[in-house]
Formats: structure tokens, C-alpha cells, sequence
């Protein structure tokens, strides 16, 4: 039995691993395990069931339904705040005196209780919610904007409660810098996500775009590549992801790109292994996209727009792209040439450093232990 414990507040059930969010949350879990820390997990429950898988890793997994009530709204407190907010949760975290994650502001309705003062509080941000929310707003229309912009103002207004955290863990520089106004005890904590072995493998000659194709986010990606990149180029381009848009259908059937839709695990790994570009592209700055972590852990070339990388390390291990004959002369380039072994080798030494999951881990476990002492 170890005396190392510590409570995990995650704002959504981390299993399947199968989005950004729940894949951080999902293997920080799996690496604190391995270290040798007995993990209580606090799952918010709202569609994604309750998967036996978690047990494996927490010695104790305690679900909460998600009250979605509309008067949450009406709060003064962000509605994903609000909704997660139960009694039974902080009545569990004073069961013992172990220490305390949250994962994401979503989960720190408790962070201030006076119940909680003497406790070792950690709150992990997995980007600037507000700005995050406020982008949301700029796409959306109808309530959905009205959410969406009243939510981002409540969030701004709600952050200052971080003050009450221990330890910060943005997961960017660009967020420890914005994070550092609540707090000095703050570390840069990289993505967690599944830390395979860089194998290099030969690529095939083609171009790949991957990602949930149903978020707004991603259809404008698709939307872009077609209009700036693939009007006048000609290359194998494959759009591969799940459930995908009306729109992202029509352009496919236009001829602009094959559609690989709803794959399966393996068939996904398999395509992305085997690109020999990998196109990433957004107009949200927020977080780090974790398909950006999947394709540098590839031997394909990694073509990104500066937004894509912005407030990371990583620009130096991708090329960059900022105009629309960037894009174009990168892939003409690229297309008929393997990445070079000093690309790879940068990669392999990221992998094994600065983006070593159990590594990264491991500091901020030594830091929460002198907290506690």
C-alpha cells in the first residue's frame, strides 16, 4: 500500500481517451499511477457511461451526475462551473487529507471553501477558458452566441478564483504567463497523451487533415485548406475523422478531397503513421491541439499556420505556413521527399524530454510533495 495519495477532479469521464481534454486527463492519471500514487478519480457523468477501464488505475472512481439545470444559467458562477457543484463531492474530498487536483476551472466550485483551506490544492488549466469561450461566441449564432458570450464574461470574472490553488499547471507558455497573475507557485506542465516509442517508419505520398470533423473549429479548417491551398493545387489530399459536417461532405463530393470517415482506432493510427504531410490548421490559439502531438510522433512532414503553434515550443519541430503560396510550395516540396534524419532525431529528443509525459509528472509530484511538508 503506498502513502502517497491524491484526489482527481476530472470535468468529464477520461475514457475513452478519444478527445483533447479527456486525453490529458486520461493519461496524467495512468503516469501518477505508474510513479506510485494511489489515485481517488471524481468523474463528471454525462453521456460517456462508466467505463470498468478506470479502475485498472484509480483505486477509487466516484461518479457525479452533471446537473444541466437551465436555471445554472442565471448564476453569477460560469454554467460549467455551476453545473458541476455537488455536495457529495466536497463531502468525499474531506474524507481523507490527500492532496487535490482539478482538472480544468470547470471543476473548482470547492477550490475556495473554507473546508478545504488547509488542503494541498493543484488546479490544472487546460487553456484560458474565457478566451476560449469568447471565440466560441465569435462563430456561433442565435443562443448559442448569447451563451457563449455571457459564459465567456462570467469565466473571465470567475478566474481570479485560481488565487485560492497551491499550484497552477498551465499547459503552455503562453498560459503561464496569463496564469501567473493569480499565483506564484506555478509550473509549465506539457500535454499528457499516449507516449509511444518514435519508430520511423516509411510514409506514402499523401496528404492528411484528422480531427473530430463535427466542431466548428475543424469544418473551418477543411473549408480553408480547400479554398487557399487546394484551388489551384493538385495533391492526394485525405480528410479522416468522425461524424463529419454537411459541408465537409459536399466538398468531397466535389472532388477536393477523399472523405475517410468514423474510422476505427487502428485505421486512424495506420493513416496517420503513414502521411507523408500532415496539414494542421485553426484559427483558435487556445490550448495545445493534441493532433499536433499524434503528428510529431509520425515521420511525416507537419505543415501548420503560426496560430497552430502559437505560445509553444513546438513551432521549431513543424514548418510554418503563412500565406496560402507557403502552403503551397511547403507541400510541393515535401510531397516527393521523405523528413530528413535531423528532423527526426529533433523529435525523438522532444519525445524523450521535454515532452516526457511520466518525466513531467514525476516534477510536479516532487513539487506537491514539498507543498505537503
Amino acid at each position: 500500500m503506498t502513502d502517497k495519495k491524491i484526489h482527481i477532479v476530472s470535468f468529464d469521464v477520461p475514457f475513452p481517451a478519444n478527445y483533447g481534454g479527456a486525453i490529458d486527463v486520461y493519461f496524467r492519471v495512468k503516469a501518477l499511477k505508474e510513479i506510485g500514487y494511489e489515485i481517488t478519480l471524481h468523474c463528471f457523468e454525462y453521456g460517456r457511461g462508466r467505463p470498468s477501464e478506470l479502475s485498472d488505475l484509480a483505486s477509487t472512481v466516484v461518479y457525479y451526475k452533471r446537473r444541466k439545470n437551465p436555471f445554472a444559467w442565471l448564476s453569477r458562477n460560469p454554467f460549467i462551473v455551476q453545473t458541476r457543484s455537488p455536495k457529495k463531492l466536497l463531502a468525499n474530498l474531506l474524507k481523507d487529507d490527500a492532496p487535490i487536483l482539478f482538472e480544468g476551472l470547470h471543476t473548482t466550485y470547492f477550490l475556495g471553501h473554507p473546508s478545504l483551506k488547509e488542503r494541498t490544492k493543484i488546479v490544472r488549466t487546460h487553456n484560458v477558458e474565457h478566451d476560449y469561450y469568447f471565440m466560441l461566441s465569435e462563430q456561433a449564432s442565435g443562443w448559442k452566441k448569447r451563451y457563449y458570450s455571457s459564459e465567456s464574461k462570467k469565466l473571465k470574472r470567475y478566474e481570479s478564483n485560481l488565487q485560492f490553488a497551491d499550484l497552477l499547471l498551465p499547459i503552455k507558455q503562453a498560459d503561464f504567463d496569463h496564469f501567473s497573475q493569480y499565483s506564484t507557485k506555478i509550473h509549465l506542465l506539457p500535454p499528457c497523451f499516449d507516449q509511444k516509442e518514435l519508430v520511423r517508419t516509411s510514409t506514402e505520398p499523401y496528404l492528411l487533415f484528422h480531427g473530430n470533423l463535427s466542431v466548428n473549429e475543424n469544418i473551418e479548417a477543411v473549408k480553408w485548406i480547400c479554398k487557399e491551398i487546394f484551388d489551384t493545387l493538385e495533391a492526394p489530399l485525405i480528410i479522416a475523422g468522425k461524424d463529419p459536417d454537411s459541408s465537409i461532405i459536399e466538398l468531397s463530393e466535389k472532388g477536393f478531397f477523399e472523405l475517410r470517415a468514423n474510422l476505427n482506432e487502428s485505421e486512424m493510427s495506420e493513416l496517420i503513421s503513414h502521411a507523408r504531410i500532415h496539414l494542421l490548421y485553426t484559427n483558435q490559439s487556445t490550448g495545445i491541439k493534441l493532433k499536433l502531438i499524434h503528428s510529431l510522433q509520425t515521420a511525416g512532414h507537419v505543415l501548420v499556420n503560426p496560430t497552430m503553434v502559437e505560445g509553444t515550443i513546438l513551432d521549431r519541430y513543424c514548418t510554418v505556413c503563412h500565406q496560402h503560396f507557403d502552403w503551397k510550395h511547403e507541400i510541393e516540396k515535401a510531397l516527393d521527399h521523405e523528413l530528413d534524419e535531423a528532423r527526426f532525431a529533433m523529435r525523438t529528443d522532444l519525445f524523450s524530454t521535454k515532452l516526457n509525459v511520466v518525466e513531467n509528472c514525476r516534477k510536479v509530484t516532487k513539487i506537491i510533495e514539498k507543498l505537503e511538508n
